[in-house]
């Protein structure tokens, strides 16, 4: 099974955010899917967060498409993996709404993505120190905090310096 790290950036911590990007990155760092969402929010519906820290670092163009052209693109992309896919996030709250939002309709889970994510928090990884000591360290040579492609990156970073999952190690 590969693991592929997912994040989510969006309008801000209220009762109906609305989805603003995505962004994924296999295990081997190779593989990346990145959108933007045109069709899920307005200015208006923008926290201050977010207006300051996300909307900032969105890229546009060939990232920006409709909710329902991001789940035919990263349906493909999750299917094109030749083996079954977990995901993996650092927010069960806030994060995997998300992909159960984008995949909602029948027929649109894509076949090798087990239901169930991996959690990057001390209880399911093998040296949570090491976590967050890789991540800090990758935000610091480059990668943009609050950018969900590279926040996604950032964690997989994470995953390879704790040692992987406490389940993979045993």
């Amino acid at each position: 099974m590969i693991r592929v790290f997912f994040d989510t950036e969006f309008t801000g911590l209220v009762i109906d955010p609305k989805l603003i990007s995505i962004g994924l990155v296999d295990e081997s760092g190779e593989r990346t899917f990145y959108a933007e969402l045109s069709d899920t929010w307005r200015l208006d519906d923008v926290g201050d967060f977010a207006r300051e820290e996300v909307l900032p670092l969105l890229e546009g163009d060939a990232a920006l498409m409709t909710i329902s052209e991001l789940t035919l693109r990263l349906g493909n992309w999750l299917e094109g993996f030749d083996e079954p896919v977990m995901l993996v996030t650092d927010s069960l709250a806030w994060d995997w709404p998300w992909i159960q939002e984008i995949f909602h309709e029948p027929g649109t889970w894509p076949e090798n993505v087990d239901g169930h994510p991996l959690l990057l928090t001390m209880n399911y990884l093998n040296d949570y120190d090491a976590f967050e000591l890789a991540v800090e360290a990758a935000f610091a040579a480059g990668l943009r905090r609050h950018h969900s492609l590279d926040d996604a990156k950032a964690n997989c970073l994470g995953w390879i310096a704790a040692g992987g999952d406490i389940e993979r190690a045993l």
